[in-house]
């Protein structure tokens, strides 16, 4: 490229002179968004931008062959958009700017495949998309669209060029000549090598062990073992780079802030939602925290449940007034002869559980109290601590949304069958399973052979003999890898036990027997429902075994950490042409920067979990602990729920696909309440080894529903979990398989034949999960790529929706979810059983976490709850991330988006069924955490005036792991 020196602008590419006869012309629209908008005139003179041809290679650098470059300051403004500035923010206003250029090149240039973009400037600005076409339409018609969507750093801190590629997707064997270098070479790139602490600006994905949870240069108590290798197995996570401590070499130095984690610039939240979840929780700790006032109670809070349940037993909710409600309030409270509620009244008279209670009244932001202040300022960021501080001079009313769980009835959770219905359809209905035989036949369940047998009081007990030999009985098993922490979780003050819980299958699933055992065998008991005092607190032991668990494998562990891999993998191994890497990548949004966050927070010496859950500072240990029975294949739903017994195998018929409908004028036939399509293979079922549960028959309006072969017959056709996660399930499966299909053709040779794939398959197993061995698929198949890749999208989508939205409902009511105990069950003769049979109620509420710990943790369960303002849902698109030129993928994905729709449908019925208790349970909790919901385009919005009026539990289920 010759200079012009003589030309108007004193740049390299003259902006006045006539364009060769002998070259083509191809206009550019670029789109630059977020960048200061002082400094995009300035960069306008040193970014440029050249293009590269897909087919035309130029013979002495093997690439495609390039324009001229094209220079910012050429380019012609389209349009400007100012966009807004946060309120009560000092941030430089931003503009979104398209510029349209243009490029000379060769003729016969052929189709534009990939530029590259210099900016030798000292900001860094994100590039949006571009659009590419040539000037005359004669050559080519066609737009050939750019989704870029990254930032682009000043050359000087990168040292390297920014590539992007068209929209178009290619299989490594057909990509065009000349983009094979170009594809390799950004690969390279991003996988790094460099051993320096990562900076902002760097776009390196490489793998490290969890060694940067401990913080020893603060103190011996925050050492932590590092986690991951042959000691401690564990998944990988993103490497920083950091430098090691001081104290201890192994472990890696903290940031000063938990939000100055390195991620890579384009896996990073955006600035508006990290601030929407600062302010989430900022207004939730403020919410929970703030010392009750004597704002007397609203009317929504006042009232009793029985006064609304009779008022809408005889009248439509909507019919029945705010104002009709304080007078029906007022003359009841007046024959009641009820006192006003009053902060000061002396707790001892209260009810058990209305000090808690008082953590959701009414309040007014005020000043927190110092001791709360020194407590949360132990246990959050500096960054949002300081702002709990710095808003609580305002005087505006805070009004707290009851959990779910007592939203109706503020009793319902303390029921047997409520308490069995949570393991079906709460937080946690992953962890379950099916008790097979009698220790007459052969072995019990994995978990219970060997040593690990039921104890004799518990066979013996009549209504266990009973549901075993009638095959209905179930177990939640916190026992085995509990026991070998005990000692040491018990010796840090806390009150556990390791449990196992038997429950019985009839209308509803209700526990029958509790065996709970510490490590001193004289510390061990069983407890069945007529030991009333043990019963109750037996139930609530098991409750915080299972939220414990829930927090570090179901969720933490086995959705967030397990996925983590799979992310940088894809990033260092799949080409952004890559099909399976476009597939992928909407399930993979901000969950890197999540998991940042989170090791910076929750997960950290002295963190919110350690502060929180029973298992303290042994918390990581024990979820590594639980890492070795982690399998990759057990992840896909149907397979999880035929290892758990909870479901049988039908047929595997992988030509059905699609939504199977229904003859109008033939009812399908009733396998008890259930109303399974009946196929020929279901007669291929040993009745003699599963025994379907009879419950009510169904009513007419779930004739409704459309029927999914699904391929497994499930056990308990009341189990909410599995019931609508087979049928998402079985719409994922169904669309990766027919995108594949355009892909691949259905022929494994392709796949064989595809490097990317198997060198990122190779790369998962033997990097991202070296510690892990067994359990992989052997990715050579057309199907066993399909399972792969639908229990990647299950787990970032439903499986995470599932045990993450429900928190709130659940936990945000502390009895019903308690994190950590401090008493243990008294044997009878003992002070403390005296204590307990005169004053039960006492004797729980000090059995319970004291309340700051109570409303810190409402706090964090109301902020993982809810979706930000951002979220893109299951069957959506991202936002100009469009198909390019496959015509056949926008049908099949459009079919997948209709099938989610039909579930919803589904579920919606499903949900009117009010003989499914499962389903609903005693607090009247309509199961909708894996309802699609995809026409779903905001977060639930809030009322200043009153409480919300939509339910943020159940608003849809997030393409990825981004909260």
């Amino acid at each position: 490229m010759k200079e012009n020196v003589g030309c108007c602008c004193g740049v390299l590419q003259t902006c006045c002179h006539r364009p060769d006869p002998k070259k083509d012309i191809i206009k550019g629209i670029f789109e630059i968004n977020h960048s200061p908008w002082f400094s995009l005139c300035a960069a306008g003179r040193s970014v440029a931008i050249r293009i590269y041809s897909s087919h035309k290679v130029d013979q002495s650098t093997g690439k495609g062959s390039e324009s001229d470059n094209a220079y910012l300051i050429q380019g012609k403004v389209l349009e400007r958009e100012k966009l807004p500035i946060m309120e009560g923010k000092m941030k430089l206003p931003t503009r979104i700017i398209k510029f349209e250029l243009k490029f000379e090149v060769e003729r016969g240039f052929g189709t534009p495949g990939a530029f590259v973009i210099e900016n030798r400037d000292k900001h860094e600005f994100f590039l949006k998309s571009a659009t590419l076409k040539y000037s005359i339409p004669d050559i080519d018609k066609r737009e050939f669209r750019f989704y870029c969507g990254s930032w682009v750093y000043p050359l000087q801190k990168t040292g390297v060029r920014r590539f992007f590629f068209t929209n178009q997707l290619y299989l490594p064997s057909k990509t065009p000549s000349g983009l094979k270098e170009l594809r390799q070479k950004e690969l390279k790139k991003l996988r790094g090598g460099s051993k320096d602490e990562r900076k902002p600006w760097d776009r390196v994905y490489e793998y490290d062990y969890y060694n940067d949870l401990g913080d020893p240069d603060n103190g011996r108590k925050y050492a932590r073992p590092v986690l991951g290798g042959s000691d401690h197995p564990y998944p990988r996570r993103l490497k920083t780079g950091r430098p090691p401590c001081k104290n201890d070499l192994s472990a890696e130095s903290r940031p000063a802030s938990c939000f100055q984690i390195y991620v890579p610039p384009d896996e990073r939240l955006s600035q508006e939602k990290q601030e929407e979840l600062t302010n989430n929780f900022v207004d939730a700790l403020q919410r929970f925290l703030s010392p009750k006032t004597d704002h007397p109670n609203r009317w929504y809070q006042g009232s009793p449940d029985l006064i609304k349940k009779i008022v809408h037993f005889f009248v439509p909710r909507d019919a029945f007034s705010t104002g009709d409600f304080r007078i029906l309030q007022s003359i009841v409270d007046f024959f009641r002869r009820k006192p006003k509620s009053s902060s000061h009244q002396d707790t001892d008279s209260l009810e058990p559980f209305d000090v808690i209670l008082d953590i959701f009244s009414e309040k007014e932001v005020k000043e927190i109290d110092g001791w709360v202040k020194q407590k949360l300022e132990k246990l959050v960021p500096k960054e949002i601590f300081n702002e709990v501080v710095a808003t609580s001079t305002k005087r505006n009313l805070l009004n707290s949304q009851l959990p779910s769980i007592i939203a109706e009835d503020k009793f319902a959770w303390v029921k047997g069958k409520e308490f069995g219905r949570q393991m079906l359809a709460g937080t946690n209905p992953v962890r379950i399973r099916r008790l097979l035989s009698s220790p007459k036949d052969k072995e019990l369940s994995p978990d219970l052979s060997g040593t690990n047998r039921l104890p004799e009081e518990v066979l013996k007990n009549s209504h266990v003999k009973e549901a075993m030999e009638k095959k209905r009985a179930y177990i939640l098993e916190h026992y085995h890898y509990l026991l070998p922490f005990l000692n040491m979780i018990n010796g840090k003050g806390v009150c556990a036990y390791a449990t196992r819980t038997i429950l019985a299958a009839g209308d509803a699933l209700k526990p029958i027997a509790i065996e709970l055992r510490l490590p001193d065998p004289n510390g061990s008991m069983v407890v069945f429902p007529h030991h009333t005092f043990e019963w109750e607190l037996a139930k609530f032991h098991v409750a915080a075994n299972d939220a414990a668990y829930h927090q570090l494998v179901s969720h933490w562990l086995h959705t967030h950490a397990v996925i983590e891999p799979f992310i940088i993998a894809t990033r260092r191994q799949l080409s952004v042409m890559h099909p399976i890497h476009r597939l992928l990548d909407p399930h993979f949004k901000d969950t890197l920067h999540i998991n940042a966050i989170a090791r910076g927070v929750f997960l950290n010496a002295g963190g919110i979990l350690e502060k929180t859950l029973f298992t303290g500072e042994f918390s990581m240990q024990l979820s590594s602990h639980l890492y070795k029975q982690w399998r990759f294949e057990d992840q896909a739903l149907p397979k999880d729920l035929e290892k758990r017994g909870m479901a049988v195998q039908s047929f595997r018929d992988k030509n059905v696909s699609g939504i199977k409908e229904k003859p109008a004028e033939k009812k399908p036939e009733k396998i008890d309440d259930t109303q399974v399509e009946r196929d020929e293979s279901l007669e291929e079922i040993d009745e003699n080894v599963v025994e379907l549960d009879e419950n009510p028959a169904t009513d007419e309006a779930a004739d409704e529903e459309v029927k999914f072969r699904t391929g497994v017959t499930l056990i308990l056709e009341d189990y909410p979990y599995a019931k609508d996660g087979i049928e998402i399930w079985h719409a994922i499966e169904t669309w990766v398989r027919e995108y594949c299909k355009i892909f691949y053709d259905e022929n494994d040779d392709a796949i064989k034949e595809d490097e990317e794939i198997k060198e990122w398959w190779t790369e998962i197993r033997a990097v991202g999960h070296g510690d892990q061995k067994e359990g992989w698929y052997d990715l050579k198949t057309s199907e066993n790529l399909v399972k792969a890749l639908t229990t990647l999208i299950w787990i970032t989508s439903g499986m995470h929706a599932a045990v993450n939205f429900g928190q709130y409902a659940y936990a945000g009511w502390p009895p019903n979810r308690p994190m950590l105990l401090r008493k243990f069950i008294p044997k009878e003769g003992t002070k403390e059983y005296v204590e307990l049979t005169h004053n039960p109620d006492k004797f729980i509420v000090e059995m319970l976490p004291e309340k700051f710990q109570m409303s810190f943790v409402i706090a964090v369960m109301d902020l993982l709850s809810r979706h930000t303002s951002d979220e893109v849902y299951l069957g959506q698109r991202p936002p100009k991330n469009e198909w390019e030129e496959k015509e056949e993928v926008t049908k099949k994905f459009q079919e997948f988006r209709e099938k989610l729709q039909q579930i919803e449908r589904n579920i919606m019925e499903r949900n009117k069924r009010y003989n499914l208790m499962n389903r609903w349970g005693y607090a009247k909790i309509p199961y909708k955490l894996l309802y699609p919901d995809t026409s779903k385009t905001r977060a639930p919005s809030k009322e200043k005036s009153g409480p919300e009026k939509m339910d943020i539990t159940g608003m849809g289920i997030p393409n990825s792991i981004s909260i």
